[in-house]
């Protein structure tokens, strides 16, 4: 790719050449971002610029992209300064202001693509830039998903978050079925315990599965997975080795963040959907809508769309 970078020319670079290209670009600056106003990412930044033909060539055309750039690599947080002025009067003040304004969209957006989409709807000089360096857009999404995968705040807010929901989910289920049972309604009530009870079996399965060819402490592991799975805290332990960074361990099936998605998918499937129509079908046919059930359901229909976004985002 380096090779290739520094002689292909623009008019030869496709989607996936630009994927590469912004892949390597925050791979390169890894470890030099964030570190005062004078620090290794300028210079580095600008021997990669130096080194790609198609990045020359943004430069030589547009004298304030390297600037861009640094502030998108930065990635830090300001409050949102946008401008309206064109590609034409666009200056190193003004690309200072638009390379902070992506790290405030990647906060508030579930993906990289809206992100930057939203970022350069903001900056509509970054739209004529686009037009006239087609591979930028591509390029930038790359860089804005690697980021998005490497900052803390990114993978650890969407982790402690899905687990504080899928929590509060599985209190307000097991308050619902208590509050079914006393109204006389047993079949809505068996039918949740049923939904809560295949979610548990589904995730016991996944426990097993994926300590199965652990190489040390096996058993012990397993039975704490299981613990954790049976009181309903393991969604807020996923989260943590998510957030935290665990390392895969020797001989497990798939790495903490696959566990966490195919987890979440399995409390999508056996409880999340189907618990969530039950309910909304108990209540459309009970006489008093109680405040309880209507909470409930609220809370099961913020952790469905959660767990679906998340696992979506997670495995691109």
């Amino acid at each position: 790719m380096r090779y290739f970078n520094q002689i292909k020319p623009v008019e030869a670079f496709k989607v996936a050449d630009a994927k590469e290209l912004g892949q390597l670009l925050v791979l390169d600056m890894d470890g030099v971002r964030g570190k005062g106003d004078t620090h290794p990412l300028e210079a580095k930044l600008r021997t990669f610029v130096d080194r790609s033909a198609v990045l020359r060539g943004v430069r030589a055309a547009l004298p304030w992209f390297e600037v861009l750039l640094f502030h998108v690599l930065r990635n830090e947080l300001h409050r949102p300064k946008g401008t309206k002025k064109a590609l034409a009067d666009f200056g190193e003040e003004e690309a200072k202001k638009a390379g902070r304004g992506l790290a405030n969209a990647l906060l508030a957006n579930v993906s990289a693509e809206a992100a930057v989409d939203e970022w350069m709807r903001t900056y509509p000089a970054l739209g004529e830039m686009e037009l006239q360096f087609p591979f930028l857009r591509p390029m930038m999404n790359a860089v804005a998903g690697a980021i998005l995968a490497q900052v803390a705040w990114g993978v650890k807010a969407r982790a402690y978050l899905g687990a504080a929901v899928s929590a509060a989910d599985a209190v307000s289920d097991a308050v619902m079925i208590n509050e079914f049972y006393e109204m006389g309604d047993t079949g809505t009530a068996k039918g949740l315990l049923a939904m809560v009870g295949g979610n548990v079996a589904f995730q016991t399965i996944i426990v097993v599965t994926q300590n199965h060819g652990l190489k040390k402490n096996k058993w012990r592991t397993m039975l704490f997975e299981m613990l954790s799975v049976v009181t309903f805290v393991k969604p807020g332990l996923d989260a943590h080795r998510v957030a935290s960074g665990a390392e895969h361990l020797q001989g497990a099936a798939v790495a903490p963040l696959t566990e966490m998605i195919i987890t979440k998918a399995g409390e999508l499937v056996f409880e999340a959907i189907p618990g969530l129509v039950l309910q909304v079908a108990a209540l459309l046919r009970a006489k008093e809508k109680g405040t309880t059930a209507v909470v409930s359901i609220l809370i099961s229909t913020a952790s469905t769309a959660l767990t679906a976004t998340t696992i979506f985002w997670d495995d691109e």
